[in-house]
């Protein structure tokens, strides 16, 4: 019986660090990504007006 409880509390263990690692990485990724610099230019083209 302890084995079993053993056993699940490892896997628990896995599943909650794999999870917190995901997240830490998608983190990560959006902090070091740089923002695109907004355009310099109008969004509309009106022509000649």
């Amino acid at each position: 019986m302890e084995g079993e409880a053993l056993v699940l509390k490892v896997l628990a263990a896995l599943v909650v660090g794999a999870v917190l690692a995901g997240l830490a990485s998608v983190a990560v990724v959006n902090v070091a990504s740089p923002a695109p610099a907004p355009p310099n230019k109008p969004l509309y083209n009106y022509g000649d007006r």
